[in-house]
């Protein structure tokens, strides 16, 4: 997808537009993954106003658009065509804003009783140097088959909902166990568990496109945090990136704290920030 406006082809704006790619090959490998995963979820993507549009379900979080407004200008008539898509659904409307977004979108969608949320800080790091961060040599880091989806699903899954204490695995909701397959299991995504001691404690994800790679979807059970799981588990699947061929990765935090500072202890920057526009169902 070709920025409209030639002047601002930097090296940055051409950092942000393989970040965008990258983002709309996920949301097309992830939504097709849950019409696999739940065959009573039809199949729906569409391009429109210059991004894609993907439907998982009215309550998942997969569901939303990104690109949107990103190939030009948009009209009131084209967001109106974009709440259209999700309302024969009967979901929320949630369009994900970059800073490759026209900026009159947001000012149109807030008009219309859009709230924003999800803030995010994107990182990247050129993968042909590498920081060497050293690691536990407690901690081993495995593939996960599809043979061990369950497993890693609902491992990773309960290291996300876990802050103050453990989860009981069994009391997931099914969105939740479905949303975490699709980001771990979609085409191009590659699994791992992390073992402290031989004992699971953690997985991630990486997604791999072309000569761009995505550091995603990693947790950390809360009996074995501030052990270097996270660190493990990033540095494996950065090697795993840089041996598939891959000249970028890219990343994404949604708070200052442990996961940036892993980020830029291997030497990611911050790139740029975005946030998800969502109407009130």
């Amino acid at each position: 997808m070709a920025n409209p406006n030639p002047r601002h082809e930097t090296p940055r704006a051409c950092l942000l537009q393989q970040l965008q790619e990258l983002s709309v090959t996920m949301l097309r490998a992830t939504t097709t993954a849950m019409a696999v995963r739940s065959p009573r979820t039809a199949l729906s993507l569409e391009e429109l106003a210059g991004g894609c549009l993907a439907f998982c379900g009215p309550d998942v979080p997969l569901t939303r658009a990104i690109g949107v407004g990103t190939a030009g200008s948009v009209r009131e008539a084209e967001v109106a065509r974009v709440e259209s898509f999700y309302r024969a659904r009967n979901s929320a409307v949630r369009i994900v804003i970059s800073e490759r977004t026209d900026p009159w979108l947001p000012a149109i969608l807030k008009k219309r009783g859009y709230q924003a949320a999800d803030y995010m800080q994107n990182w990247w790091l050129p993968l042909e140097r590498k920081a060497l961060v050293q690691v536990s040599g407690d901690i081993e880091i495995v593939p996960a088959g599809l043979k061990e989806a369950d497993l890693w699903v609902r491992t990773v899954a309960a290291g996300f909902q876990e802050k103050d204490s453990p989860v009981d695995e069994g009391r997931i909701q099914r969105r939740t166990l479905d949303t975490f397959y699709c980001l771990g299991f979609a085409d191009g995504a590659q699994r791992f568990f992390a073992k402290y001691k031989g004992v699971i404690a953690g997985g991630g994800a990486l997604h791999v496109s072309g000569e761009t790679a995505s550091i995603r979807t990693a947790s950390c059970r809360i009996e074995h945090r501030n052990k270097g799981v996270q660190r493990a588990l990033l540095a494996f699947r950065l090697e795993a990136a840089i041996k598939a061929g891959c000249r970028f990765a890219f990343s994404s935090t949604d708070k200052l704290g442990a996961s940036s500072r892993n980020l830029r202890r291997f030497g990611f920057t911050p790139l740029s920030n975005s946030f998800t526009m969502s109407s009130v169902h």
